[in-house]
């Protein structure tokens, strides 16, 4: 935004208007009734343009003052662009559209014209953002899930790519949405065998696993060291299990979307006034200019490749019929006003092309990049809804429009101007895929040389490619692991490893000394063996309770060093997403300096732009000349009328010349340049002249009416060519009359 209002502002005033926009500032400054009037003659197309400029011009007129709603308007485009590239595919997508979409010459064209077409650029921009959200075409951008029936963007396949909504398989590893498998393990929504249901067991279950299942079946001598254990590996499982729903490339969560979608009356509702706001947005653009409303047939062709579900083409339906029977008067008093355009001739095949080159370059060597890049996103696309929305608006209306204009001549690429939006965003995807590719082989070796397991898992976690699973993730899988294999069956491959295992051996043959040396001390009072009996049975109870002790502390033991080692690869994990983001944004700013430097390339194009003779005819030059080679006093002919435009858009210098062929003034005759009086009229008004100045246009189709009225009886002294016009001096042939 700051860049294009920079460029915007750079060199607003040029000391000059031309006829279109010298139209602009006569018409915004006569009175409401006026201009009312008017607009049922003559270029109602702009009314609702000239009634919005009406208050800004009474406040100031200027030329700075009349040029600066388009200068905002385009500033408002160029925010637009960049956040349908957030929306559409990831934040430096938005950033590099919107710095593409500001450094093209013909943004910057039209952004500093008192005329309409930036404004119906905004609005153009603003509906396309409006459809994007009431349709969810946004919703799973990259590789997710896509709301709404729009296909989900998936990236480039590569070796044992894993879903984003699961954790990856390996050695070890369960999967976070099933339970363990395996011997002793007991699933989660049932219990163990020959245990009773409990209320609740299944919720203890699900949320702890494997682990938390067998402790709620273990009996009264397990200690409360595992249950703890138990519940923090369960609730790390859980975890897990919810952020490996994450989608990649900044997607939606699956699990977090389900549990926050609103009800149905709710998203009916909030759908509605979405769908309102955007009929309201298209119908006031298509007032601004009528042929705005071929963007209704871009959004179509936008919703149709989306897949997009009945109920969203109801909303866009209801709102689109509803925009176009508000333009409908209008389009219907344009057409008896064509007249107006008549100069425009049948396009042809290299008009057509002139409209690709004049957005997309104009320079040769921008055009070939900004052609190359957009072929990328369209033939390999990372980003489909992007493309979906991007490729429609920039092709759709200038076919149309190409096509309409052979029944009825009205093909200009200023009409066209609100789809210019889908250049810079596809070129912008375009980069982002090559980008993509890059970093995907620099993570895979980054992957090698680290010795990461999972070489293809790994380089995508390091190239940023799924950087909503992070640290969380793994933590979840490891610690789902530990609670996988069972706190139990954990304990006693400990117990074994570190010599445990023959605890209850020797604990029976201490029992067997302890129970001789008890037969000795009660031979007299009991009997031998039902002593050793009771004895056995008791130093069976004490060797198993140790061995559970013993247990409990060993699996705390490994607890705690889960615990460090999954510390550690948080920390790890967290260095590599620094790294990460510090390739973004070097991948950025690589991006910047990429537009920076094709700005810099077409600078002398936005130079010449800001030149008066940037524009087809420079009105304050031809009235400076016509105001020194004439004197004042002397009678001057406009031929035709709309000639009369340059001492209307600048009278000071031609203040002191007398229009004798003006009948009626524009503003009390309904029309731009007033009405002239006929030949009778104007012979008589000529009557005692000696000369006369003839200001005519350089047409050569043009018919002048006036000189057939002047030949005969003056006669041509001289004539002077000057850009756009020829001014002519007439003497009387003959004594006056």
């Amino acid at each position: 935004m700051a860049v294009m209002l920079a460029l915007g502002l750079w060199g607003l005033d040029r000391g000059t208007m031309w006829r279109d926009e010298s139209a602009t500032y006569q018409m915004a400054r006569r009175t409401l009734p006026q201009i009312r009037d008017a607009l049922g003659t003559v270029d109602a197309v702009h009314g609702l343009y000239y009634l919005l400029m009406h208050p800004l011009l009474a406040l100031h007129p200027s030329e700075v003052t009349m040029r600066l709603p388009s200068v905002l308007a385009a500033v408002a485009a160029t925010a637009l662009v960049a956040a349908l590239g957030c929306r559409l595919a990831r934040p430096r997508v938005g950033l590099w559209a919107g710095l593409l979409y500001a450094a093209t010459p013909v943004v910057t064209h039209y952004a500093q014209e008192g005329r309409s077409y930036a404004l119906v650029t905004a609005g153009a921009a603003w509906a396309t953002y409006l459809l994007v959200g009431a349709a969810g075409l946004a919703v799973g951008a990259a590789t997710g899930g896509a709301a709404g029936g729009v296909p989900a963007d998936r990236s480039a396949p590569g070796p044992r790519a894993t879903p984003a909504d699961r954790p990856a398989p390996g050695p070890g590893v369960t999967p976070a949405d099933r339970p363990a498998s395996g011997p002793g393990a007991t699933p989660a929504d049932r219990p163990a065998p020959g245990q009773a249901p409990t209320p609740g067991a299944g919720a203890v279950s699900r949320a702890a696993g494997p682990a938390g299942a067998a402790g709620a079946a273990g009996g009264p001598a397990r200690s409360a060291a595992p249950d703890r254990a138990a519940g923090e590996a369960g609730r790390a499982a859980s975890d897990a299990r919810v952020r490996s729903a994450v989608l990649v490339r900044g997607g939606v969560p699956r699990v977090a979307r389900a549990a926050s979608a609103p009800g149905p009356e709710r998203a009916a509702s909030g759908a509605g006034w979405r769908w309102a706001a955007y009929g309201g947005v298209v119908a006031v653009t298509a007032l601004l200019h009528v042929f705005a409303v071929l963007m209704l047939a871009a959004h179509a062709l936008t919703l149709l490749v989306s897949r997009a579900p009945r109920r969203v083409w109801w909303g866009w339906g209801s709102a689109s019929a509803g925009a176009v029977c508000a333009v409908l008067p209008l389009a219907a008093l344009a057409r008896r006003q064509s007249a107006q355009i008549a100069w425009i001739r049948h396009p042809t095949p290299g008009r057509l092309w002139a409209v690709v080159e004049d957005f997309a370059g104009p320079s040769a060597l921008v055009l070939a990049l900004n052609l190359l890049l957009i072929a990328v996103a369209v033939v390999r696309p990372r980003w489909r809804s992007l493309t979906a929305v991007a490729l429609p608006l920039f092709c759709v209306p200038p076919v149309l429009l190409f096509a309409l204009a052979f029944h009825r001549p009205c093909f200009h690429e200023r009409y066209l101007l609100f789809g210019l939006a889908g250049i810079p965003l596809l070129a912008a995807a375009g980069v982002d895929r090559l980008a993509g590719v890059g970093m995907d082989g620099l993570a895979r070796v980054v992957a090698r040389c680290w010795g990461v397991a999972g070489v293809e898992r790994s380089a995508r976690v390091v190239a940023g490619r799924r950087a909503g699973v992070g640290v969380d993730r793994w933590a979840g899988v490891v610690s789902h692991g530990l609670a996988g294999v069972g706190m139990d069956g954990l304990a006693r491959v400990v117990a074994r490893c570190w010599g445990v295992a023959g605890v209850e051996r020797s604990a029976r043959v201490v029992a067997g000394r302890r129970a001789g040396v008890g037969v000795d001390r009660w031979a007299g009072v009991v009997s031998d063996g039902l002593v050793g009996v009771v004895a056995g049975w008791l130093a069976r109870v004490v060797a198993r309770c140790r061995a559970a002790v013993e247990a409990d502390r060993l699996a705390g033991v490994v607890t705690d060093r889960g615990r460090a080692m999954l510390a550690g690869r948080r920390a790890m994990l967290a260095r590599r997403r620094a790294v990460v983001g510090g390739r973004r944004a070097v991948v950025a700013a690589a991006g910047v300096l990429a537009v920076g430097c094709g700005f810099v390339w077409q600078l002398p194009l936005h130079q010449r732009e800001r030149e008066p003779l940037s524009r087809q005819d420079d009105l304050a030059a031809l009235a400076a000349a016509v105001g020194r080679l004439t004197r004042s006093g002397e009678p001057v002919l406009y031929d035709p009328p709309k000639e009369r435009r340059i001492a209307i858009a600048y009278p000071r210098p031609l203040a002191g010349l007398r229009d004798i062929a003006l009948g009626t003034p524009g503003p009390a005759s309904g029309t731009l340049y007033g009405v002239d009086v006929g030949p009778a009229e104007l012979l008589r008004r000529l009557g005692g002249a000696r000369s006369a100045w003839v200001i005519a246009a350089d047409e050569p189709e043009t018919r002048r009416a006036k000189t057939t009225v002047l030949t005969g009886r003056f006669r041509l002294a001289y004539s002077l060519c000057l850009p756009g016009i020829r001014l002519e001096h007439y003497v009387r042939a003959g004594p006056a009359g």
